[in-house]
């Protein structure tokens, strides 16, 4: 486990948890497709929360035009990394240009996790613009270790945890169990990753939203064993999200299942250009 560190005389009131993190948990990803317009319309009410909403994180003329293309929903519960256990969503709406240049790029827009140690060293590690949140998963009965193990998750904010922004309903498939081996690596699909600096809140240091001011780029490799899920929306109409707290996207009925899920994600490779965020002083 990570100890807590000092900057100067300031100390960091949060585990310092530098790169590579390898996580150990299990993980369900639901996917759509998204076509841009010219106008960025496309890119969904909610895909940012107001932190990063009202910051260069969300200037397409700073941080390149929005492109669209496959879109994921991540959901992972994590009982192994660096800075303890934890639970995280992840909202990934598609691909960035690179004002840097080369190929587009996936972008995580936004992000909640259950602890703040998570936050602040997601932000510093790799500009992952992580958030907190409350989650709650609703447990099956009686199923085994390789049956769906919930039945609902939900997602809210701290301080109003009675009222989700995000909810999914699931139930098994004839290939839930399946465990049908899986390796990013050997996917056709990229997984690289370009993300901006993130803007710092004026309460860092009580919720863990530090700033940056560099480009990162990383390439995270996944495996695990998959199985098929059905989903759906839990909130009211049938919505995956509220459209504020998280986009009211719309998802596939089908997702996947990942036991023993395991996550590298490496070091981060600085591509050039800053932004003017603050630093942690």
């Amino acid at each position: 486990m990570a100890e807590p560190t000092t900057s100067g005389t300031t100390e960091i009131p949060f585990p310092v948890a530098p790169s590579p993190w390898f996580c150990r948990g299990e993980a369900f990803t639901f996917v759509t497709t998204i076509r841009a317009s010219r106008d960025n319309a496309s890119l969904l009410p909610g895909s940012f929360n107001d932190l990063e909403g009202e910051s260069l994180f969300a200037d397409r003329a700073h941080v390149g035009e929005y492109k669209g293309g496959l879109a994921m929903v991540m959901i992972v519960r994590y009982t192994d990394t660096p800075v303890g256990p934890y639970d995280e969503l992840i909202w990934i709406p598609g691909k960035f240009s690179v004002p840097a240049g080369g190929p587009d790029a996936l972008r995580i827009t936004r992000i909640y996790v259950s602890t703040k140690e998570s936050v602040y060293n997601g932000r510093k590690n790799w500009n992952i613009c992580k958030a907190q949140a409350h989650f709650e998963f609703t447990p099956r009965p009686n199923a085994t270790a390789t049956q769906l193990p919930y039945s609902k998750i939900s997602v809210a904010h701290p301080s109003d945890p009675s009222h989700p922004f995000f909810v999914v309903d699931l139930s098994s498939s004839m290939l839930t169990s399946a465990g049908i081996p899986v390796n990013t690596a050997y996917s056709p699909i990229s997984m690289q990753m370009v993300h901006p600096p993130v803007p710092q809140s004026p309460n860092w240091r009580e919720d863990g939203r530090v700033g940056t001011d560099k480009w990162w780029e990383l390439t995270p490799g996944m495996k695990g064993k998959a199985g098929v899920v059905w989903a759906k929306g839990g909130l009211e109409g049938g919505k995956f999200g509220d459209g504020i707290g998280f986009p009211d996207v719309k998802l596939w009925s089908m997702g996947v299942w990942m036991r023993d899920f395991e996550l590298d994600f490496g070091v981060g490779k600085m591509v050039g250009g800053s932004e003017e965020h603050a630093k942690t002083k």
